[in-house]
C-alpha cells in the first residue's frame, strides 16, 4: 500500500510539472473589446491574458471584420509575460492569382504568400510583386476599405490593352492585323512592330516586352505644329535644307523636322525676359552666320532717344550659337542680308535706305537711298531682291553695292518674295491680287497668275511642279506649275498665312505673321499629323 501511494505521488507531480513546462504568458490590453486571433483561431476580447506554449504566432487583432491589425512572428517567452497593444487599421480583400499558378507574391520585402491568395491589406496604394522562377513583375494596387480588389498576372505572356483616339484606326503587330480599337493582345517576350493607321496617317512603333508586363498603351492622333514656341513667320530652310527656320516668342529656331523639335535656338542673352521680339532675320549663303533684328519697343524707356525707333541687330556664330555682334541703331530696319563673303551686313530700312555696315564691328560704312518705301526683300547669291509698296523691283549687287537693275510689276505693294531652289525664278506675290513668277537673270516675267484679291504670299516647289499661294481670306491654293489646274485648297486658317516654304512636293509648311503666330504642316492639303504613343 505505501508503495502503491508513492507511485501515485509520483505520476501527480510529473503531470503537474509537464503541464507548466514550456508556457509564457500573452497580455493584449488595448483597443479594449477587439476580437483577438491567434494563428487564425479566435480566442476571446481585449483586454485578454492567456498562457501559450514557448513559440512564433500571428496574432491579429479586430475591432471589425475590416479594422484590424496583424503581428507575425510574436514570440512567446517560458516563463515570461508579453504584452501588446494593437491599432487596427482600415483595411480591403486583396485576391490574387496568376497563371500558372504558385508564383511567390510579395509586398515590398514581405511575402504575402503564393498564388492563389486571399489576404486583408491597408487601404491604400500597394506595389505588389510576383515572382516565379526567373520571371518577376510588379504590379500597382489601390486597396478600398470594405472592398475585394482582385489581380491577376500572367507570367507566360506579355498582356498589352491597347485604346486610340479616333477608334476606328487599324492596329497592326508585327504584320497580324487586329482589326480597330480597343483590344486586348497577350504577346511573347521581345521587341514587337506596332503599326496604327488611319489613312492618310500611319505610325510605327517599337516596343519591347517580357513575361509578366501588363501595360495600357494608347494612340492619339495630334496635329503636328511647332509648340511651344508660337512660332511665326517669314520662315526659310537653311542653305543645305536641313533645318526649317522660324522665329518664335524667345528667339529664332532651327527645326528638325523629323522629329518636330527645335533643335539650334538663338536668342538675345542680355533680354532673358523677351520683351521684344524678332521681326525678320538672314542667313549667310555658308550657313556660318545668322543675323536678327529685333525692334526695341517695350524697352525704348532705357533709351535716351526714347521717343524714335531703335533696333538691335544680334548676328550668331553658327559654330557656337553665341552671339558675335550686338549693337543698338537708331532706325526702323524691316529686312536684312549677308554680303557672300560674309564680311558685310546690309540692313534695309522702311523707308527704303539700304545701310552697309561691317559685320565684325557693326560700323555703318554707307548708305543708298532706293527712294520708295521697302516691303519685302529677299537675299541670295550676292543679290538682295527688294520690293517696295509701289510695286517696284529692285536688284541690289552686293559686290558693287549698286542697284543694278529695276522693273515695276505692280501699282501696288509686293508682300512676298521667294527664290525656287535651283534659282532660276523669283516667285513674287502682289497686293493687287497677281502672282508673277520671274526669270531671275533678266526680270522678265514667265508665268503670271490672276486671283482678285490680296495675295500675301507665294513660293514653288521643289523641282518647280507646284505653286502655293497665301490669301487674304486665310486660305492657301496649291496649283500645278505647268497647267494652271487648282490640286487643292486649304480654307479656314486661323490666321493670313504670310510665309510658306515646301518641304517636299507633298509638304508645305505655312506661317501667320507675329501679330497671330501659327506654323502648321500639310501633306497634300491635309493637315499632318502624327499619331503619339503613351504606356502606363
Amino acid at each position: 500500500m505505501r508503495k502503491i501511494f508513492s507511485f501515485f505521488g509520483l505520476f501527480i507531480t510529473i503531470f503537474l510539472l509537464a503541464s507548466c513546462e514550456g508556457k509564457g504568458t500573452l497580455e493584449i490590453d488595448e483597443p479594449k473589446g477587439a476580437d483577438v486571433y491567434i494563428n487564425g483561431k479566435h480566442i476571446g476580447k481585449t483586454p485578454l491574458k492567456t498562457e501559450l506554449r514557448e513559440d512564433k504566432y500571428t496574432i491579429t487583432v479586430a475591432t471589425s471584420p475590416y479594422d484590424l491589425e496583424t503581428k507575425k512572428n510574436v514570440q512567446i517567452y517560458y516563463d515570461h509575460t508579453t504584452k501588446l497593444s494593437f491599432k487596427p487599421t482600415p483595411k480591403g480583400v486583396l485576391e490574387i492569382n496568376s497563371k500558372p499558378e504558385g508564383a511567390e507574391v510579395l509586398e515590398g520585402k514581405e511575402p504575402l504568400g503564393k498564388t492563389p491568395l486571399k489576404t486583408k491589406i491597408d487601404v491604400g496604394k500597394h506595389e505588389i510583386t510576383f515572382k516565379l522562377g526567373t520571371v518577376g513583375t510588379k504590379r500597382v494596387v489601390n486597396i478600398e476599405y470594405g472592398k475585394t480588389t482582385e489581380l491577376f498576372v500572367n507570367l507566360e505572356k506579355a498582356v498589352l490593352h491597347f485604346n486610340a483616339e479616333p477608334s476606328d484606326a487599324k492596329l497592326i503587330i508585327d504584320g497580324k492585323d487586329y482589326g480597330t480599337f480597343p483590344q486586348t493582345v497577350e504577346l511573347d517576350a521581345g521587341l514587337h512592330k506596332i503599326t496604327v493607321s488611319k489613312p492618310p496617317y500611319t505610325d510605327t512603333f517599337s516596343l519591347k516586352v517580357k513575361k509578366g508586363d501588363e501595360f495600357n498603351i494608347t494612340y492619339v492622333l495630334e496635329d503636328v505644329q511647332l509648340p511651344p514656341v508660337q512660332a511665326y513667320g517669314p520662315i526659310t530652310f537653311t542653305p543645305d535644307y536641313k533645318y526649317l527656320v522660324t522665329m518664335g516668342k524667345a528667339g529664332i529656331y532651327f527645326w528638325d523636322l523629323k522629329k518636330f523639335k527645335p533643335q539650334i535656338s538663338l536668342y538675345d542673352p542680355k533680354d532673358v525676359r523677351n520683351f521684344d521680339k524678332f521681326i525678320n532675320f538672314a542667313i549667310s549663303d555658308n550657313g556660318e552666320y545668322v543675323a536678327g533684328i529685333k525692334p526695341i519697343r517695350k524697352m525704348a524707356y532705357a533709351l535716351k532717344d526714347k521717343d524714335k525707333k531703335h533696333d538691335k541687330i544680334l548676328v550668331w556664330d553658327m559654330k557656337t550659337a553665341s552671339p558675335v555682334l550686338s549693337k543698338m541703331y537708331l532706325m526702323e530696319s524691316k529686312g536684312i542680308a549677308f554680303s557672300k563673303d560674309n564680311t558685310k551686313i546690309y540692313y534695309i530700312t522702311s523707308d527704303g535706305i539700304v545701310k552697309i555696315a561691317d559685320r565684325k564691328t557693326g560700323d555703318i560704312k554707307a548708305e543708298i537711298s532706293l527712294g520708295e518705301e521697302y516691303s519685302f526683300s529677299k537675299a541670295k547669291d550676292g543679290k538682295i531682291y527688294i520690293g517696295s509698296v509701289n510695286g517696284t523691283l529692285f536688284v541690289f549687287n552686293m559686290s558693287t553695292d549698286k542697284v543694278e537693275k529695276t522693273v515695276n510689276l505692280s501699282q501696288q505693294k509686293i508682300n512676298d518674295i521667294e527664290i525656287s531652289k535651283d534659282g532660276k525664278y523669283l516667285i513674287v506675290a502682289l497686293n493687287e491680287g497677281k502672282v508673277k513668277i520671274l526669270n531671275s537673270n533678266d526680270l522678265s516675267t514667265v508665268k503670271e497668275f490672276n486671283f482678285g484679291m490680296p495675295i500675301l504670299s507665294a513660293n514653288i516647289s521643289p523641282e518647280n511642279k507646284k505653286l502655293a499661294v497665301g490669301k487674304i481670306d486665310k486660305t492657301v491654293d496649291v496649283y500645278d506649275e505647268e497647267t494652271g489646274k487648282l490640286l487643292y485648297k486649304i480654307e479656314n486658317l486661323r490666321a493670313p498665312v504670310i510665309s510658306l516654304v515646301f518641304s517636299t512636293e507633298e509638304i508645305l509648311i505655312t506661317a501667320s505673321s507675329i501679330d497671330n503666330p501659327n506654323v502648321d504642316i500639310w501633306k497634300n492639303g491635309h493637315l499632318l499629323k502624327k499619331w503619339v504613343q503613351t504606356i502606363e
